[in-house]
């Protein structure tokens, strides 16, 4: 039996469900081309930009990184821009450029606990400041047509759990739905996250929340969803090589039911077209760099990846990776 009952769709559609929220140097274009063909319903984001660079870089007509990580292909209409900063007018003219280049919903990150990030006030360091972070919201939501949404941890520290607090306080203010992080700033990705505490979250408004932090199975989703109410969940790390892995979350907490992983061929095909993408949209150079670390994801746990790993580090080229892919498919045969 279905387990997604009288959910709150808002700006969401009735089958959307799970959200792969950005992770920097992955949630490219490449990895959500992926995400999208393994998963229609999939929610996604780019990844994390600056308000401040972007809004620098379009001022002054410079050909940049932001505009090949705002790509979102024609059509695509669950994919947002994720933007982080501190200075409400610098997030409001972010928020116009992402909306001008095609994004489906601005998300304000408010989550990041990256020591660069946090020092400048910007991600985790604005619930610290919650007048800041309203006003961001306010400014952001006036300068966009675009749904609004917010990703935020628990608080700044165990003593500090004000994420009920600041979502009903951005729920006054508009927010279309928001992401919460099990886990405060000052664990940072250490211990474990806390699904209970993102339950009072979820108790204390009416917009969806997406639930967030050491979801690895798909026990563990259905784990979370159970214990959250939450209106869905939000899974970066465990897709990592497994672009199927939200579709299958989805089908499980629908139906109780476990949907086959892809063959291990098919799985080496994906690889391999991962591989290809980034060339594609990175040039040689930079594509077949980040492929290693992908190629690797995919075969983990297969037979021989541990031996093919430091062989897959050292390719150069789209005929390498294929050499490789080929040699651990014939390894796992």
């Amino acid at each position: 039996m279905s387990l997604l009952k009288n959910r709150d769709k808002k700006f969401l559609t009735e089958n959307t469900f799970v959200y792969i929220p950005p992770m920097a140097g992955v949630t490219d274009i490449a990895y959500r081309t992926l995400c999208r063909e393994m998963d229609e319903n999939v929610v996604l984001a780019t990844e994390m930009l600056s308000s401040k660079s972007l809004t620098f870089a379009h001022s002054n007509r410079k050909e940049h990184q932001h505009a090949q990580r705002l790509t979102i292909p024609d059509g695509d209409e669950l994919t947002g821009v994720q933007i982080f900063g501190h200075e409400p007018d610098v997030m409001a003219e972010a928020a116009k450029i992402a909306t001008d280049l095609g994004a489906v919903f601005i998300d304000i990150n408010m989550g990041c606990p990256v020591a660069k990030i946090v020092n400048g006030m910007d991600g985790a360091a604005l619930m610290k400041e919650p007048e800041l972070a309203c006003q961001i919201v306010e400014k952001v939501k006036a300068a966009t047509h675009l749904p609004v949404t917010v990703k935020t941890r628990l608080g700044w520290c165990e003593g500090s759990l004000n994420a009920p607090f600041l979502a009903r306080e951005f729920e006054k203010l508009g927010v279309a739905a928001m992401t919460i992080h099990g886990r405060t700033r000052a664990q940072k990705y250490t211990g474990s996250a806390k699904w209970s505490l993102i339950k009072e979250v979820v108790d204390a408004v009416k917009i969806p929340i997406f639930a967030n932090g050491d979801v690895k199975t798909l026990e563990d989703a259905k784990k979370v969803f159970e214990e959250t109410g939450a209106y869905g969940i939000a899974i970066a790390r465990a897709t990592m090589g497994k672009p199927w892995f939200s579709k299958q979350v989805s089908h499980y907490i629908e139906t109780g039911l476990v949907l086959e992983e892809p063959s291990l061929e098919d799985k080496l095909k994906l690889a391999q077209k991962h591989c290809e993408l980034l060339v594609k949209f990175k040039g040689n150079h930079i594509g077949i760099q980040e492929s290693r670390r992908h190629i690797n994801n995919y075969i983990s746990g297969m037979s021989g990846a541990a031996k093919f790993r430091s062989r897959i580090n050292q390719i150069e080229s789209l005929d390498d990776a294929k050499r490789e892919i080929d040699l651990i498919f014939i390894n796992n045969q």
